[in-house]
C-alpha cells in the first residue's frame, strides 16, 4: 500500500489529534490506526457506534458541541490559532476499512449545533 497524505484535525486548542484520509473515508490516530469511519456525514468508531457527525469540516459530538476542525471548516466557534500548521502532516500506510463494515449503532436525533466546544476535543473524541 502506497502512503496517503493526510487531513490533520485540531483540538479546541489548535493541536492536531486525528487525520482524515485524503478521501475522507477513515479518520488515523497519530500512530495509523483507523479510529472512526465516515458514512456519508456520520462517524462511527471501528466497533460501530456512532460518534456524532460532520459538517462543513468540522467534526460534532453526540451533543451537538464542536470537538475537532479542519483547517478549511468555516463557521462553528472562534478557532484557536493552528500548532504545528507549518509541519507537514504524518504520511501513513493505511490499513483497509474492515470489510464488511461493522453493525452501525442507530443514530439518536441530532441535536442543535451549538459554538461551545465539546469536553471530547482530544483523541478521547473517539473512545467516548
Amino acid at each position: 500500500m502506497k502512503p496517503h497524505s493526510m487531513i490533520p484535525l485540531y483540538n479546541a486548542t489548535g493541536t492536531p489529534v486525528a487525520y482524515a484520509d485524503d478521501a475522507c473515508q477513515a479518520i488515523y490516530d497519530a500512530k495509523g490506526n483507523i479510529v472512526a469511519w465516515f458514512e456519508q456525514e456520520l462517524l462511527y468508531t471501528v466497533q460501530g457506534r456512532y460518534l456524532g457527525w460532520v459538517q462543513h469540516g468540522w467534526l460534532y459530538d453526540r451533543c451537538g458541541r464542536p470537538a475537532l476542525f479542519a483547517e478549511n471548516a468555516t463557521g462553528g466557534p472562534a478557532r484557536p490559532p493552528l500548532g504545528q500548521a507549518a509541519v507537514a502532516p504524518p504520511r501513513f500506510r493505511l490499513a483497509a476499512l474492515p470489510h464488511p463494515l461493522p453493525r452501525r449503532q442507530p443514530r439518536p436525533a441530532r441535536r442543535c449545533r451549538t459554538t461551545e466546544w465539546s469536553p471530547l476535543s482530544s483523541i478521547t473524541y473517539f473512545v467516548q
